[in-house]
């Protein structure tokens, strides 16, 4: 009697692992699994740890030039990152250091492309003497990618003027 006992409870051992087996490679109906979708923010970078990363050294070639009286560099930060709607490329930061804005832009090329996944810094430099606004790039061996830096350029300009 004890033999038969102990093979049943094996029988149903096996039944049951064969069950829960069954259950985890189909999926078990009556159970919902949830992924945890949320990020949290690792590292949020500091101004001059964006300034690095832009490589600002590199930003030599100026792009566009103009005089604009009555120029506020924080005037043109607030227009630019507020009010500023451009659907050939879009302001991603912009970094004031003095009398130097520092900003990302996200385009696409050609110009007005519409997927923007190239991301590209200038630097917009106001020169009190003159009240002349200029704004600087990084060399480009592309013609595409030239014309594409004189045409942000220009917006850039005609944004703060």
């Amino acid at each position: 009697m004890e033999v038969l006992g102990t093979i049943i409870s094996v029988i149903g051992l096996i039944v049951h692992i064969i069950q829960k087996v069954n259950q985890s490679s189909h999926g078990d109906t009556n159970t919902t699994y949830y992924t945890d979708t949320t990020y949290a923010v690792v590292h949020k970078f500091t101004p001059q740890e964006k300034l690095d990363n832009m490589n600002i050294d590199s930003l030599n070639i100026c792009y566009k030039t103009a005089g604009i009286s009555g120029f506020s560099i924080e005037k043109a930060r607030r227009t630019l990152l507020n009010s500023y709607v451009q659907h050939d490329f879009y302001i991603d930061d912009v970094i004031i250091r003095q009398n130097c804005m520092y900003i990302k832009v996200m385009h696409a090329i050609p110009f007005n492309g519409g997927n923007k996944c190239y991301g590209a810094s200038f630097s917009m430099n106001f020169m009190t003497v003159n009240d002349g606004v200029a704004v600087y790039g990084s060399k480009k061996i592309n013609a595409d990618e030239e014309l594409v830096f004189k045409e942000i350029a220009n917006e850039l300009i005609k944004a703060v003027s």
